[in-house]
């Protein structure tokens, strides 16, 4: 009896230190065998194309590695002197035609749907002024852990595509997946930014006792005004998956993805220290 006590108790501990099941175990992610990968250099992304996004909607099985190409919108090419609306039309299907059948085995043809909200003016009956609505009114609150559940497979290798700017090139670099779930009974409203084409790595700064976002770059994004914003909907139980690129390895750190103000647990993660020197700043929760 004392023995049969003593195998329970040891096998209701092992089973309580076992890693604990998450909505994102089950996924696999499928992609072509032996892809050429590499580790991303400091600020190689610079001039790069596509987003770390590739997947949005219910959970499923099996998910391919095929990425978005992202939230901005390139300018169409002005017509040419003399040029018709007919060969306008015709040379900019070819263009986008033969974009696709270049990069269609890493980059999906279909655009995120998205929604495309206006400032709207707003006359206040009792100043009688004209007032404008505010144009980011998203309630970033509500993109928490409350709402968001994140995790992260750090010992998952997967291919993060990229292709280079003004070239047919195309990169793929050693990365990580990051899944985020809707655990609400809402739909969310994900800005359809440079912001929400990827989530955001931190680490610990055993000095100041706070993480702190670390890049794999030192430039700057810059943005215009605008009279409107878009955004996509995640409803309750979708999953978005994105890739992050490993880093240079160098020293074990403390680290955890976020996304906008959703957090994963920690997890360890190896970074040389030459980029957490050469980060342009710090910026700590």
């Amino acid at each position: 009896m004392a023995k049969t006590f003593y195998f329970l108790l040891i096998s209701f501990l092992l089973m309580s230190c076992s890693k604990e099941k998450t909505f994102a175990d089950d996924i696999v992610l499928t992609f072509p065998k032996d892809p050429k990968m590499k580790t991303q250099e400091f600020n190689e992304d610079m001039d790069e194309f596509g987003a770390n996004l590739f997947y949005i909607g219910k959970i499923r099985q099996d998910i391919d590695v095929k990425y978005f190409k992202g939230f901005i919108i390139s300018p169409e090419p002005i017509h040419r002197i003399n040029e018709s609306d007919k060969d306008y039309e015709k040379r900019i299907k070819k263009t986008k035609d033969s974009t696709n059948a270049l990069t269609k085995q890493f980059f999906k043809i279909e655009e995120i749907k998205t929604f495309i909200k206006k400032n709207e003016r707003i006359n206040n009956s009792l100043t009688n002024k004209i007032v404008e609505e505010p144009l980011m009114d998203f309630p970033f609150d509500l993109l928490s852990n409350k709402t968001l559940e994140i995790i992260v497979r750090q010992n998952d290798t997967i291919p993060l595509y990229k292709k280079a700017m003004g070239t047919t090139k195309i990169k793929s670099y050693k990365a990580f997946p990051v899944f985020i779930k809707n655990i609400s009974d809402q739909i969310l409203r994900i800005p359809a930014t440079i912001n929400s084409s990827s989530t955001f790595l931190y680490t610990f700064d055993n000095e100041a006792k706070a993480f702190f976002l670390t890049k794999n770059y030192s430039y700057w994004f810059c943005g215009t005004g605008t009279d409107y914003y878009s955004y996509f909907e995640l409803k309750p139980n979708e999953i978005l998956i994105y890739a992050y690129p490993y880093f240079k390895t160098g020293t074990k750190r403390k680290a955890k993805m976020k996304f906008y103000n959703a957090s994963s647990k920690e997890f360890e993660i190896s970074i040389d220290e030459n980029i957490i020197k050469n980060q342009r700043d710090k910026r700590y929760e």
